[in-house]
């Protein structure tokens, strides 16, 4: 079956919770956008520390630290996310581009009738991981639950720090 991981579904929805209603402010911690978004608390640091790698969070130490979107939500791809928390994306051992990894190769990569047809639909889907951006992904105000009571800009940055 082809499907995002959970990590990176978990990944997109804390993304979701930096970019969303109170977003630039400031550094936000680990647990709470675990506590907010209600993703486990190690997972929710393992993908912010992978993301942080890719540079799409920044991440603060001490005691008001926390993560940050580097760009609007608006700039930051789907893809991008896919690429930094499972690498990079291939539908099938032909699709790649580079020299398929070892033990994966195609037995039937020269006389395969599919491959074109598998190659455009790889194609295809990048392109649609690359045009989602994570602002798409947002919901609408309309659509907005209401906030939780701990919310309401009340010290989203004392957790601990990022690490």
């Amino acid at each position: 079956m082809l499907s995002l991981s959970r990590k990176t579904d978990y990944a997109l929805v804390a993304l979701a919770y930096l970019g969303g209603p109170g977003a630039g402010v400031g550094a936000v911690s680990a647990r709470h956008i675990a506590e907010q978004t209600g993703l486990p608390e190690p997972v929710t640091q393992s993908v912010l520390k992978q993301l942080a790698t890719a540079r799409i969070v920044s991440s603060t130490r001490g005691s008001a630290g926390g993560y940050e979107l580097v760009q609007d939500a608006a700039q930051v791809t789907v893809l991008e996310v896919v690429v930094a928390i499972e690498g990079p994306v291939q539908t099938a051992a032909c699709c790649d581009g580079n020299l398929p990894i070892l033990g994966q190769e195609c037995r039937l990569e020269g006389d395969c009738t599919i491959s074109p047809a598998i190659r455009q639909m790889h194609r295809r889907l990048v392109a649609v991981l690359e045009q989602t951006t994570l602002a798409d992904l947002l919901p609408d105000e309309d659509d907005m639950p209401p906030a939780k009571a701990c919310c309401k800009t009340t010290n989203l940055t004392a957790d601990t720090a990022a690490s």
